[in-house]
């Protein structure tokens, strides 16, 4: 009995890619498709017919044992004159990735039962009025102390805005913005559960929103749309139940399916009708779960990545870059537009204040985002929507805001400490951040297209 080869998930494809070059032939590869099952065992998808029993036999042997545990076992090779191979194949132009590993260049296909919302084209068009996501791969890098901020400092400027919290297993936003009388009777949380199994009527979408104290006669109005609602207090042991429910797909009155992103951005949709609201600011999960995938891909939003001037940040942001990556390609390749990747805007948050540590941070960013998400050279020369930026470019992504390390923040908690939202409290920390973020705000509305939103 052959001992299957001692590989991991990491190794597999690369092992499958190499066992086709030698069997089949570098054209076979180029010509075909790598598909990943939900369980993450590979087959090979050849457009060629298939050859003889005896050849194709000794193929999948000698392909099985090179791949051992990743292998298909239902079939490890598929030809095109076999039925639904076809299919499949024609999906490398719109659904697949292209990957060049060792020179080889093949595309391959993913399926997955967790995480797809991460294989989702990203939204093109910018929202209206103007979304802002606030992201981290890490909390504690005071995101949520941001996004308070910038919301106290529009009302104070006659601004309207809606806060919606999307940070469903660590939800804080709405508990900095609305005191307990303040609380809506629902959340987000309860929205994504009722959309999928009763609806959530017109009339009840002000159960959902509750105004926060930062509203005033003079200023602007700031609504929140929180995780929980008071209902939470009655029925704590629903949240687990409801968190379990909340991100799986619904099926609409047609029988198709709509994906968490979907259901989130349609969500963001009805209750910006709420109020005319200058902005809309989302409060993101943070991590690679699920649900920080519809925030960073599907809400027609700028994204606003925060994180601390440590290797940790960099090496996180790498895999999150590297799945950015394919996608922007994808896009490139099939025609559509990806011009999503200028909508991303680093934050060095908690900065400490030295001027070679924020250098040092801003060449890591600058890295990171020349070889995921910036064209090369050849690139610019063919096509004029190409995206490149230099290093010291202010105006470039990869250049972050800044908002310095102040240890008043530490016990940030503006429900039972107002003035911590008053200007005089928030202003020598966070005024260059502000102005970043009024020329987000300025460049989004510049950018959209009145008439094309109202059809």
């Amino acid at each position: 009995m052959n001992t299957p080869p001692a590989i991991f998930f990491d190794q597999s494809m690369p092992t499958l890619v190499r066992a086709v070059v030698e069997y089949l032939g570098t054209d076979a590869l180029e010509g075909g498709l790598v598909v990943r099952d939900t369980s993450g065992r590979l087959r090979f998808l050849c457009s060629r017919t298939a050859p003889s029993d005896e050849q194709r036999g000794e193929f999948e042997k000698r392909i099985k044992t090179a791949l051992g545990h990743y292998a298909r076992q239902d079939g490890v090779l598929g030809f095109v004159d076999e039925p639904g191979v076809q299919r499949l194949l024609d999906l490398r132009q719109t659904e697949a990735f292209s990957v060049e590993h060792d020179s080889m260049r093949y595309s391959f296909l993913d399926r997955r039962i967790v995480g797809m919302p991460w294989l989702n084209a990203p939204h093109e068009r910018l929202a209206t009025p103007a979304r802002i996501v606030f992201a981290s791969l890490k909390g504690g890098v005071g995101r949520s102390t941001a996004l308070a901020v910038v919301a106290a400092d529009l009302a104070r400027r006659n601004k309207n805005v809606l806060v919606v919290d999307l940070d469903l297993e660590a939800p804080g936003i709405g508990d900095m913005l609305l005191e307990g009388d303040r609380l809506p009777r629902f959340g987000t949380l309860d929205y994504l559960v009722e959309h999928g199994i009763r609806g959530v009527e017109d009339r009840q979408l002000t159960d959902f929103v509750g105004t926060s104290f930062l509203t005033t006669p003079e200023g602007g109005r700031v609504d929140v749309l929180p995780v929980f609602g008071k209902q939470v207090d009655e029925y704590p042991a629903n949240t687990l139940p409801k968190l379990a429910r909340a991100l799986i797909e619904d099926i609409d009155s047609n029988g198709a399916t709509v994906p968490i992103g979907a259901k989130i951005s349609h969500m963001l949709d009805r209750f910006t009708l709420l109020e005319a609201y200058d902005a809309i600011f989302i409060d993101c999960r943070a991590g690679l779960s699920e649900i920080a995938a519809p925030g960073i891909l599907d809400l027609g939003a700028a994204v606003l990545l925060f994180g601390t001037a440590q290797r940790q940040t960099i090496r996180g942001y790498e895999s999150l870059f590297a799945g950015l990556k394919l996608l922007a390609e994808r896009d490139l390749r099939s025609g559509r537009s990806a011009a999503w990747r200028m909508r991303l805007k680093a934050v060095l948050a908690k900065a400490s204040g030295v001027g070679e540590v924020a250098e040092r941070h801003r060449d890591d960013l600058f890295d990171l985002f020349a070889e995921n998400l910036y064209d090369s050279e050849s690139d610019e020369q063919d096509s004029e929507e190409a995206i490149s930026y230099g290093i010291d470019d202010p105006n470039a992504p990869h250049w972050p805001l800044v908002v310095p390390f102040n240890p008043n923040f530490v016990d940030f908690d503006p429900t039972r400490k107002p003035n911590q939202l008053s200007v005089d409290f928030y202003e020598p920390t966070f005024r260059p951040f502000l102005k970043g973020i009024d020329s987000i705000l300025a460049s989004a509305s510049a950018n959209q297209n009145p008439a094309e939103d109202r059809q």
